[in-house]
């Protein structure tokens, strides 16, 4: 039998080899961190100079163009203003150009929409006719739930129709077409399929639930507290219009029509905001971290097999994105197409990555876009 002090000894032994195990482990750790340093920095310095060379390819001194961010763990990896915002060539583009964000202003929709979920306003599962009584009664099935993912089988009528019927058309002018034809796609939740329709009806909902106008409501509990100043729905500030990205860099109307529906489309917004809104909704600024996860869950299979969640495409990155169909993905992302405008705004959480472009060249700089996000994604994986 052992002495006590024998057991004491064999103790201190033991606790002496575990310290020296940790600090073994520490110092291995800390080893294979530094070759992955080297390697991410490697790899950030060719994806720098690729992008560059996708950049310095075309000459945008004269014509329209595009302001491009790209960050990853904190550190901006590439940033790129070329081209005019105007035709007159006295406004080049750069980070407080303005630009239409044609489909993204569907992101910040459902964020408006997933703010009074969490205060207990909006509950996801019922019927928007407990909202909006004035919908058709065919309508009856559908849920805020079915509009936020698109399953709700309303019509994409703004893209069914001309764009001389969209001409100043409102939400009380759209709901007097609609009610002459109420019918569904298919019956509610049995499908997905994209609609910008039912994001009209979603800031119509905000606006009903929160007694402010869809514009207002932004203002004062989005665009406000992430300081995106220069932000806006539908129209301009008299002060902000020297800072409007033209459509092709010489036209002010888009599709020669004023467009006066919200929600799907209309809003409009310089690069830094968008910076300034990926900062305060991953600081969960704006919603709480549990609704960003709800917000980023896939929830829909759309037709072309691309998934939706609330306001987001799930799996826009590869392999970064979780494609997981029952919890929120790594990485999110949607795009923006109207006119001439172009828009992508990427995130993945865990990467801390960030891809956000605006542009006003049309099929031109959309074309840019895809060799971007191409590189950067091929760079990065």
């Amino acid at each position: 039998m052992m002495s006590m002090s024998a057991l004491v000894m064999q103790a201190r032994l033991r606790r002496c080899g575990a310290l020296v195990g940790l600090v073994l482990a520490s110092c291995l750790s800390a080893c294979a961190w530094v070759p992955q340093q080297q390697a991410d920095g490697l790899r950030h310095a060719a994806l720098k100079k690729a992008l560059a060379q996708i950049a310095a390819s075309v000459d945008l001194s004269e014509s329209a163009g595009y302001a491009l961010r790209i960050s990853s763990r904190g550190q901006m990896l590439f940033a790129k203003d070329a081209g005019l915002a105007s035709s007159d060539g006295h406004m080049p583009i750069d980070g407080q150009t303005i630009f239409e964000l044609a489909s993204l202003s569907k992101s910040f929709t459902a964020l408006a929409v997933m703010q009074l979920q969490e205060q207990g306003l909006i509950d996801l599962e019922l019927s928007l006719s407990r909202y909006l009584p004035d919908m058709p009664k065919a309508w009856e099935a559908i849920s805020v739930h079915h509009l936020l993912s698109h399953q709700s089988g309303v019509p994409d009528w703004l893209n069914r129709w001309p764009r001389s019927r969209l001409h100043e058309m409102d939400f009380r002018a759209l709901m007097q077409q609609l009610a002459e034809q109420p019918q569904l796609d298919f019956e509610p939740g049995s499908q997905a399929v994209y609609s910008n329709t039912n994001y009209v009806l979603l800031a119509q909902l905000v606006e009903e639930v929160s007694g402010l106008a869809f514009a207002d409501y932004l203002q004062e509990h989005v665009f406000g507290p992430a300081d995106m100043s220069a932000s806006s729905v539908l129209v301009l500030a008299p002060e902000q219009l020297i800072q409007q990205a033209l459509s092709y860099a010489e036209a002010g109307k888009i599709h020669g029509i004023d467009y006066a529906l919200v929600g799907a489309i209309s809003q409009k917004s310089p690069m830094q905001d968008l910076q300034n809104f990926m900062k305060a909704l991953l600081s969960h600024r704006l919603i709480k971290s549990e609704t960003l996860d709800l917000m980023m869950t896939p929830h829909a299979v759309l037709e072309d097999g691309k998934r939706y969640g609330y306001g987001w495409y799930i799996g826009q990155f590869g392999g970064w994105a979780s494609m997981t169909t029952t919890g929120p993905a790594a990485g999110v992302g949607h795009t923006g197409r109207l006119g001439a405008y172009r828009s992508a705004l990427y995130f993945n959480r865990p990467r801390d990555f960030q891809f956000i472009m605006l542009s006003n060249g049309g099929a031109f700089t959309e074309m840019l876009l895809v060799r971007f996000l191409k590189k950067t994604r091929d760079a990065l994986e």
